[in-house]
């Protein structure tokens, strides 16, 4: 690690973490989060507008209402589970904020790592402090920044774009953007195979155990909400023990 960051942080060793989880960044994080409900409201009511409109009764909303309703209680388990991860390395209350907003522990961690990558350290070792939790705020923050403006500029064309690709190849447009998560986490995940024995089991862990689930849960659909944080906590318990008996 830079030796300028060593002198300059001096809250490593999980302590930046008493920051993270400070009431003032609860006080900070609620707003935006209230923001997002707010939205979700507008959008359900514009819905309830539109029913008629489309040939739906008053009925027929409130059974697909319920329906969704019910439906969501799965994906909001999983996205607890998964939290918990996240919350360790990054503060309760930045955690909730980022998956109230982005919903995906796949893209905060991705840019987690990266921000911890260019302040030297490791994501969530012992030397990761304060300044390294300081930049994965920015650079997470700004990484949605891209979302928006992609969204504010091209969203409205993007459909005559699929159109025009699909006419050639039909699938292309869902391979690239299989292939570039693929290529993105790959990224990652080779930089932290080489960081010891233990990010080297959980890999190769969660890996099996997520090509196992997804099997299992196309014959059990309901199983595939839970794929993530399951193959996550398995390869974490796996990797410790592994440490373990090593040590």
């Amino acid at each position: 690690m830079n030796p300028i960051l060593l002198t300059a942080d001096t809250l490593t060793n999980k302590a930046y973490l008493d920051i993270a989880n400070t009431p003032m960044m609860w006080v900070m994080v609620i707003p935006t989060v209230i923001m997002v409900c707010i939205q979700a409201y507008v959008f359900i009511q514009d819905a309830v507008k539109a029913g008629p409109i489309v040939g739906l009764t008053k009925q027929d909303t409130k059974e697909a209402m319920r329906a969704g309703a019910i439906c969501s209680i799965g994906p909001g388990l999983s996205m607890f589970t998964v939290m918990i991860a996240l919350m360790s390395i990054l503060g309760g209350p930045f955690a909730w904020l980022r998956l109230s907003i982005i919903g995906t522990i796949t893209t905060e961690m991705l840019s987690a790592t990266a921000a911890a990558t260019a302040m030297g350290v490791d994501l969530g070792s012992p030397d990761y402090g304060i300044t390294a939790f300081s930049c994965a705020v920015w650079v997470i923050t700004l990484n949605t920044w891209g979302f928006f403006i992609v969204n504010l500029l091209f969203a409205h064309r993007m459909e005559k774009v699929k159109m025009a690709v699909e006419r050639h190849d039909a699938n292309m447009f869902d391979a690239v953007g299989l292939c570039v998560m693929i290529g993105c986490v790959a990224m990652f995940l080779a930089g932290q195979m080489v960081g010891g024995t233990g990010k080297f089991v959980a890999a190769i862990a969660g890996f099996i155990i997520m090509t196992i689930l997804v099997l299992v849960s196309d014959k059990y659909p309901k199983l595939k909400e839970y794929n993530l944080g399951l193959a996550m906590l398995a390869a974490i318990f796996i990797a410790q023990f592994v440490v373990q008996m090593g040590g």
